[in-house]
């Protein structure tokens, strides 16, 4: 269960983000084709708009698109050599306001001023005491009218049956400069089952996923946030057909009557994944 703290040893190593985070693309055949075949169809909706909020952006997979559909883009992320590496990478985008914050805060933002925010692949780390506190500023900052896409972990959902493959594999060990420590011979093999067992269709445990977090959990967290939670698509996640990471897009209540949220299974999401890449790889070929 990573808190703020272990995130932040294991995020914060520069050397950890040679590519900007781009190698977490490899399996849509890079960060371009994962940005175009999985996130822009899922918020085309939402954008462009004027004001957009990123929240834990890294180092800018995901900012490098987002800048183009907005007047005002503000990327917000508790590692500061994140921050530091966006300030660089977008240093000739003046529309750009990227801040540290404490994991759980985003008192730098006005309230009511935020059309659209964003997070993809980063807070599926955080437990649900960080999502619950996010949501909660979100209730404050977004616009009437506003929309949040955020991707969470859903991994609490197994929480019945994730012990045998936590038993089988461990969890990889992180020395304390943040970097994996090496395994033996026995944990290593231990791990190979685990990936093979994985692949036959036990719980996904490789992925460093909050095991407090679900799309229940979540649901519960708008409420008392003053959110309406208006879909949720469960999906897989690199190993697995088990449905451990949530796409969940809520909207300020503001005294409208609660809507029920919309729910849809996706076992084949990784399936848009290879798909992009084969696609991409064909056309590519050609001379």
């Amino acid at each position: 269960m990573p808190t703020i703290e272990q995130n932040l040893i294991l995020w914060g190593k520069v050397d950890g983000w040679n590519d900007d985070g781009d190698k977490w693309s490899g399996r849509w055949g890079g960060t371009e084709l994962e940005w175009s075949a999985s996130i822009f169809p899922r918020i085309r909706k939402f954008i462009p708009a004027s004001t957009i909020l990123e929240i834990a952006p890294g180092y800018g997979r995901w900012t490098q698109f987002l800048k183009r559909f907005c007047d005002h883009l503000i990327a917000v992320d508790v590692t500061p050599a994140c921050i530091e590496r966006c300030k660089q990478r977008f240093a000739a985008d003046s529309h750009l306001s990227c801040y540290v914050n404490d994991g759980k805060s985003l008192a730098m933002i006005e309230d009511r001023s935020v059309d659209f925010a964003f997070s993809f692949d980063s807070l599926v780390h955080v437990e649900s005491d960080v999502i619950a506190a996010y949501l909660a500023q979100l209730g404050k900052k977004l616009k009437p009218g506003g929309f949040a896409f955020l991707h969470h972990s859903n991994l609490e959902s197994y929480r019945k049956s994730i012990w045998l493959p936590k038993a089988i594999g461990r969890p990889q060990p992180i020395g304390p400069d943040g970097k994996p420590a090496s395994v033996s011979r026995i944990l290593g093999l231990r791990r190979r089952l685990q990936s093979t067992l994985t692949d036959w269709g036990m719980v996904n445990t490789f992925d460093n996923r909050a095991e407090s977090m679900s799309a229940r959990v979540f649901r519960e967290s708008c409420d008392a946030a003053g959110l309406d939670c208006r879909s949720q698509e469960l999906v897989n996640w690199n190993h697995g057909p088990s449905l451990i990471d949530c796409f969940s897009v809520v909207t300020p209540r503001d005294g409208q009557p609660h809507q029920p949220s919309r729910l849809v299974k996706n076992p084949h999401f990784m399936d848009e994944a290879e798909q992009a890449r084969r696609t991409a790889e064909f056309y590519s070929a050609l001379s």
